[in-house]
């Protein structure tokens, strides 16, 4: 179940999708790979602003700005995702990872595995300062976890975006611009698109 705060256009969302049983299968890069070519693909379909984003070993923080739907772009990437994690943990007979992601009951498309946990958490975010502070919160996760010493040494985040780096350095780009121009708006994020 997916539950959002608002509907309103422009506003950014602090989004947190959580692996099936905390199962730390985002430890492959592989599968956090399959996780940016969703965010990549979700995006000419249906445009949002990518602000922020880290990707841990068992869940994903995104700070996004969708022009129309969340609630349709949080459903898309995590179906994205989890169609080529499954497919690949299977194709390259990860049975551990698949036993660990197994459902006792089949899902609603008779799915014998789940990658992502049914519910997101979603917080709107309305002040310059929550913006930041979600930010900042994004970047550091891998550095409270313990899994780094410093968020440039973590490759699964938007960081580096930030910095100057050289196209193709990075996962994938952000938008500096986090918010819909009325040009933008009135074009349907086309001229957005990388």
């Amino acid at each position: 179940m997916m539950t959002f705060n608002s509907h309103e256009p422009n506003v950014l969302h602090y989004l947190t999708f959580v692996s099936f049983q905390r199962v730390p299968v985002f430890k492959s890069d592989e599968i956090c790979q399959f996780f940016i070519d969703a965010i990549r693909d979700t995006r000419e379909k249906h445009p949002f602003k990518l602000v922020a984003y880290v990707i841990m070993p068992d869940h994903v923080h995104l700070i996004v700005n969708p022009l129309r739907d969340i609630e349709t772009i949080a459903k898309e990437l995590k179906g994205r995702s989890a169609h080529k994690a499954i497919k690949w943990l299977k194709q390259e007979d990860h049975l551990t990872s698949l036993n660990k992601l197994k459902r006792r009951i089949s899902g609603k498309r008779n799915h014998s595995y789940s990658l992502w946990q049914e519910k997101v958490k979603s917080v709107d975010l309305k002040s310059e300062k929550f913006i930041q502070q979600k930010i900042n919160y994004v970047h550091m996760n891998p550095v409270r976890a313990g899994l780094c010493d410093h968020p440039a040494k973590w490759k699964w985040s938007s960081y580096h975006a930030y910095l100057l780096h050289e196209p193709g350095d990075v996962p994938i780009e952000m938008d500096r611009h986090p918010f819909w121009t009325d040009e933008e708006l009135r074009d349907g994020g086309r001229r957005l698109l990388p």
